[in-house]
């Protein structure tokens, strides 16, 4: 579904091919002395059409009413894809203070890995380690030795090889550099910042930018902390530099780019392509849970934000883009993600819980894998019909009702096995209390998880079972 063009926040892309699919963008916080930008309509507010009306756009005649979709039936002459596009990080405001929360030990659960094209992916392992849940002031006193640890930038000997795209919310750029040829000529990654955006120190960023919803400190800092206890689903913080205008952060390369450009790749939808999603899908729910068990909520989960790298000839999930976290498992009136991933009680009065919106976006993020296209642009109330018709029909009749764009327009319950439907029917169901977790250990065992479902069931247990293999890496 057409929205506007994203350069995709923070992702990395392997080098330095550009993506094949445009990209959606959020809008950034303005910088000090900027002039006002454009932020665009707020979501047109329309009546319900009749069903006879809501069936024409499951025949390629999309009626959303986010005023940037095109219809999908005619996407835009020069566009690479008709199918996804980067996806729109919602920048609401309101606060993103962590909660200082107490520290259990939970048993976290690592991730397989695999490398490109054909081959095979590797059995998820069990990872037993001791770790207490971050905390506020553990947290704070990260970013707070990452700021008075900041090298000059002529001292980092990096030599630049090509640009990988923009990172549009952080008024930047991530670029591929190598290192010294002393430290052996290393492909890194390096985020570029304005520093008058990033600011000095985190107290400075806060002082600034309150009510920002992204705040690149959170990031350095859970990273770091991530990085501390092995945690494998993280790419390296490697340094932070900083000239008279820039901050760099430097990271290490996710090898073979963003799940947005996997999704581009063969096999078509279908069983095979399933069996090739399956082992990656297994990893990130592995990922995201263990990150809830140590007491993060994501809260920006999408394509741009789940890379793919190669460690020791196996592929390997990386999750990026850690600004919008939050340590609370509690929210409320705090909008955070992407428009299409964000889980609608989001967009309520309501207290909404962290972890099962990390748990809806999973399930966008496995639909678009699945269908090469996004299941809708929006799930806020009257802004998009698609999910208007599930929130009155349910996901399976949505499935019914909806054709592929790519192939022959097989209805998407034709071309979906039927347990990967119930795991689909599972994460993105509407009522937050009645969505399937993670596995998180908060929930104890009464409560239904994704691993309950035939589609994973077993992929998080060290299994010859839990094999699949990865198109067109």
């Amino acid at each position: 579904l057409k929205v506007s063009r994203r350069a995709g926040g923070g992702s990395q892309t392997r080098d330095p091919a550009p993506s094949p699919l445009p990209r959606q963008q959020g809008l950034p916080p303005r910088l000090p002395g900027a002039e006002a930008e454009a932020s665009g309509g707020a979501a047109l507010s329309m009546r319900l059409p009749s069903l006879a009306g809501l069936f024409g756009m499951f025949e390629g005649k999309s009626k959303c009413s986010d005023p940037a979709v095109e219809s999908p039936a005619s996407p835009r002459r020069g566009s690479r894809t008709p199918a996804l596009t980067r996806s729109k990080s919602k920048d609401s405001g309101g606060s993103n203070s962590p909660a200082a929360r107490g520290g259990s030990s939970p048993a976290a659960r690592g991730g397989s890995k695999s490398r490109g094209h054909s081959k095979s992916m590797v059995r998820l392992e069990q990872v037993q380690l001791e770790v207490s849940q971050v905390t506020a002031a553990m947290l704070e006193e990260t970013m707070q030795e990452i700021s008075e640890s900041v090298k000059d930038w002529d001292t980092g000997g990096y030599t630049m090889v090509a640009q990988l795209q923009e990172a549009i919310r952080n008024h930047g750029r991530v670029d591929l550099m190598r290192t010294s040829e002393a430290e052996g000529s290393v492909k890194v990654a390096v985020k570029r910042m304005p520093t008058k955006w990033v600011r000095l120190t985190p107290k400075d960023f806060q002082d600034n930018y309150a009510t920002a919803s992204e705040k690149p400190w959170y990031d350095l800092g859970i990273v770091r902390e991530l990085n501390k206890i092995g945690y494998p689903f993280a790419c390296k913080l490697l340094d932070v530099f900083r000239d008279q205008e820039t901050t760099y952060v430097v990271t290490s390369l996710a090898t073979h780019g963003d799940l947005f450009s996997w999704c581009d790749r063969d096999p078509k939808p279908g069983r095979a392509r399933e069996e090739a999603m399956k082992p990656i899908v297994a990893q990130i729910a592995t990922g995201v849970r263990w990150l809830h068990d140590l007491g993060i909520a994501h809260r920006d989960l999408s394509l741009e934000n789940i890379l793919l790298t190669e460690e020791k000839d196996k592929l390997q999930v990386k999750i990026i883009d850690f600004g919008m976290v939050t340590l609370s498992r509690r929210c409320r009136r705090e909008v955070r993600g992407k428009q299409s991933y964000q889980a609608p009680e989001m967009h309520t009065d309501s207290e909404y819980d962290t972890y099962l919106s990390d748990a809806f976006a999973l399930g966008v993020v496995t639909f678009a894998m699945a269908a090469q296209d996004y299941p809708w642009t929006s799930t806020k109330r009257n802004a998009c019909q698609l999910y208007e018709y599930v929130s009155l029909f349910g996901f399976r009749k949505f499935l019914e009702k909806r054709r592929l764009r790519k192939g022959n327009g097989e209805h998407l319950i034709e071309v979906f096995s039927p347990p990967l439907v119930d795991a689909l029917d599972g994460l993105l169901e509407s009522e937050p209390q009645e969505r399937v977790t993670l596995g998180e250990l908060c929930y104890g065992k009464d409560r239904p998880s994704c691993w309950a479902t035939n589609w994973l069931d077993g992929m998080d247990r060290s299994s010859d079972d839990a094999l699949g293999r990865l198109a067109g890496g």
